[in-house]
């Protein structure tokens, strides 16, 4: 008489094997996924933070990068992270420091410093034409748009101004709304370009002619010579032909 193929051993057997590969199988991407984990846990709380700053100030703003340290694969993946400190952004745009606590199983206590990169909502300002992607951002192809904004965000995203610095990075139809998300940065300077270079010093400033040694970007602190010296220095870079050491 052939054996029984359902009999409860043979039942029993497949399940705990079943059971045993899924366990180990889930082990295994546990400890693949082990630094995205941490670093997902991170970025989520940051953007958390920062969320939650921009709404008690009445900004708005987009989130552009997360900057963690290098050692955070190290971190325990389930540990508790906590904020150390409320953040209130001074204005939209900008670089912000992000101190977290993180305190794993064992008790042990890591405090870190994220830096979040933020940028202000272009409003009040639309085309006045098709612009298509790659064009520079000129004045001349934008308008003026009336829009209901609360006194704090017309003081950051309605400016008489628009951003230097950039290039439409998607098409733009005519009377669309500009927003931030429309634009993409690119250098202002070239390597070996004439700039003014500003030395200020508490309430004295000096200007004085110099050259770039590299290219850059709006805000971005490059290496400059000063022509009437000679000497090499790193300044910031605050519009075209302007650089700034401090």
């Amino acid at each position: 008489m052939p054996a029984n193929r359902l009999s409860p051993d043979r039942i029993l057997t497949a399940v705990f094997l079943a059971g045993l590969i899924c366990t180990f199988a889930g082990y295994l991407q546990a400890r693949t996924d082990q630094g995205a984990t941490i670093k997902d846990r991170l970025r989520e709380a940051v953007h958390r933070q920062v969320a939650e700053g921009f709404r008690k100030a009445d900004l708005l703003a987009e989130v552009i990068a997360v900057h963690l340290p290098r050692n955070v694969d190290e971190l325990d993946p389930d540990a508790a992270i906590r904020p150390l400190r409320a953040f209130l952004p001074r204005q939209a745009a900008g670089r912000y420091v992000i101190p977290l606590e993180i305190t794993s199983h064992e008790g042990s206590v890591v405090k870190v410093n994220t830096t979040v990169e933020c940028a202000a909502v272009v409003k009040g300002w639309t085309a006045r034409f098709p612009i298509r992607r790659g064009s520079l951002i000129k004045p001349e192809n934008f308008q003026r748009k009336q829009i209901r904004v609360t006194r704090r965000e017309q003081e950051y995203f309605t400016a008489d101004s628009l951003p230097e610095g950039y290039q439409m990075s998607s098409n733009l139809a005519q009377g669309q709304l500009l927003r931030f998300h429309h634009l993409e940065e690119i250098p202002v300077v070239q390597r070996g370009q004439q700039v003014m270079i500003h030395f200020c010093r508490r309430s004295l400033t000096l200007i004085s002619p110099g050259k770039t040694r590299r290219e850059g970007k709006i805000g971005d602190l490059i290496p400059v010579i000063a022509s009437t010296t000679g000497k090499r220095l790193y300044g910031r870079l605050v519009s075209p032909g302007i650089v700034v050491v401090e």
